[in-house]
């Protein structure tokens, strides 16, 4: 299996967890606007993305610095 094809995978996997999940929740509480429910699955596409661009650019400090100080 090609990289990509794991990667794209895990994103379809994860977007449509999260939108059967908040489907189900906005039905529970009976919040459907069309506005708050565009919204909602809107963000559930986005969410992946942002996760992996943190974890790509992650980068821990050490102890004890700060990242304004020029030294």
């Amino acid at each position: 299996m090609d990289f990509w094809t794991i990667v794209t995978a895990a994103y379809c996997l994860s977007t449509i967890m999260a939108v059967t999940l908040t489907y189900q929740e906005q039905k529970k509480r009976g919040q459907s606007t069309p506005v708050y429910t565009a919204i909602g699955y809107l963000l559930c596409m986005v969410w992946p993305v942002v996760a992996a661009v943190m974890l790509v650019f992650y980068r821990p400090r050490e102890a004890g610095t700060w990242a304004g100080r020029l030294d």
